[in-house]
């Protein structure tokens, strides 16, 4: 058997190895099993790569106070409009104001609609942003670097991180991106340009960091010991529809139904103070705002119903389930402590065609959640171009797992 082929065998063992636990319903998976599986295919991921490569994609993890907002230049082909930008829009209150809304593109940097370059959010030597790689450089290796045994290893681990449905929402951000590339553009798009970075030495003690992403995807995905946290994450998609293999696939399709239904559950009380009286035209708290703070608007959820409550926490989990179904279930405990704290805000059309996103944003806002869903006008469509950002206000990039 050659190296190839035992790498590949060995790198199937793992992944039926971490599947039987996930599908074993006769006994709960302690979460450090489910850390020893993601040790163990991050591992076998990096015994793939050669010396080169290795220096490459592995960092330091260093606990930072607070990440920052970077900014950047574009590589390459530098015409055309920035990549992935969104609408100008008012931002909600903050020491009692409403400031002027950022640049294109969800990074939140500058003021005056003047585009002062392609913002990212940077913790140590970790970058992520909505834009292409070739606008906000990521590092570590793109997938297209990697061989096939490789980028194999690459996927599986990232499958073992991730649930069955949060893999399938990282599939269909990269296939939005793919269908986009095929299209033509003047950056870097496509699978081959997504980039995964390993910060810290893979353990079942210590805090380490995987990250992984593109255009309209920054995945975060931090472990230390027992424990593991998903925040922050971005997600989005341009376009948002499109077709792959005969099959028409709408990204993000659940975080906007649900919310639709959620805001059609309220009766008009309730609707008249989670519907805001003023528009955003982008994400709030993007790349480039960690730790900032904003006065809470919209419903609280102390005035809504049971089923409401439930409907907000399934909403909730679409974001918080993109991480395995082990580290999930703390996660979800510590959401549903606070949720009659959090806050269900609304801007934008009440409705939206069967089959496509709506145009309309909304933000969740409670002591252990940030989440917002932003269409974006440039493209022309609102509905075919949209940025979500996920954040935990008490444990950004795992700091609470280095108290």
């Amino acid at each position: 058997m050659t190296k190839t082929s035992l790498l590949s065998f060995t790198i199937i063992a793992l992944f039926s190895l971490g599947s039987s636990l996930v599908r074993n319903s006769d006994r709960a998976i302690a979460p450090v099993d489910q850390t020893q599986v993601i040790v163990k295919a991050t591992t076998l991921f990096l015994n793939s790569l050669n010396a080169e490569q290795r220096v490459k994609i592995s960092f330091p993890f260093t606990p930072q106070k607070a990440a920052v907002s970077a900014t950047f230049a574009r590589s390459g082909n530098a015409g055309g409009q920035p990549a992935g930008g969104g609408n100008q829009g008012n931002r909600p209150p903050g020491n009692g104001n409403r400031p002027a809304g950022g640049p294109p593109g969800g990074g939140g940097g500058g003021r005056g609609g003047q585009f002062a370059g392609f913002i990212g959010e940077q913790y140590g030597q970790a970058v992520w942003s909505n834009y292409p790689v070739s606008d906000v450089p990521r590092p570590g290796l793109q997938l297209g670097s990697l061989t096939a045994v490789q980028r194999e290893a690459a996927m599986k681990m990232l499958q073992q991180l991730l649930s069955a449905k949060g893999y399938e929402k990282v599939l269909q951000i990269m296939g939005s991106d793919q269908a986009l590339a095929d299209g033509g553009t003047n950056y870097a798009s496509g699978k081959d340009v997504y980039t995964l970075g390993i910060f810290g030495t893979p353990n079942t003690k210590t805090p380490w960091m995987v990250e992984f992403g593109g255009h309209h995807l920054g995945l975060n995905v931090i472990i230390a010991g027992s424990q593991g946290a998903l925040t922050p994450t971005l997600t989005g998609a341009q376009p948002s529809v499109y077709q792959s293999n005969g099959k028409t696939v709408r990204v993000l399709a659940a975080e906007n139904d649900k919310a639709f239904d959620l805001l059609n559950a309220l009766d008009d009380e309730q609707r008249k103070k989670a519907i805001l009286n003023y528009n955003i035209g982008d994400l709030v708290l993007g790349p480039g705002h960690d730790g900032e703070v904003i006065v809470p608007e919209g419903l609280k959820a102390s005035g809504m119903t049971t089923k409401q409550k439930e409907m907000l926490v399934d909403l909730i989990s679409q974001w918080a389930g993109i991480i395995n179904d082990v580290y999930v279930q703390a996660r979800m405990k510590e959401i549903r402590a606070g949720i009659n704290d959090t806050y269900f805000a609304w801007s934008g059309p009440t409705t939206h065609q069967p089959g496509k996103n709506g145009n309309s944003y909304y933000r969740i806002q409670g002591p252990r959640v940030i989440i917002e869903f932003s269409p974006q006008g440039v493209g022309g469509d609102p509905t075919m171009h949209v940025h979500t950002i996920y954040r935990d206000p008490l444990n950004s990039y795992g700091n609470a797992f280095s108290k």
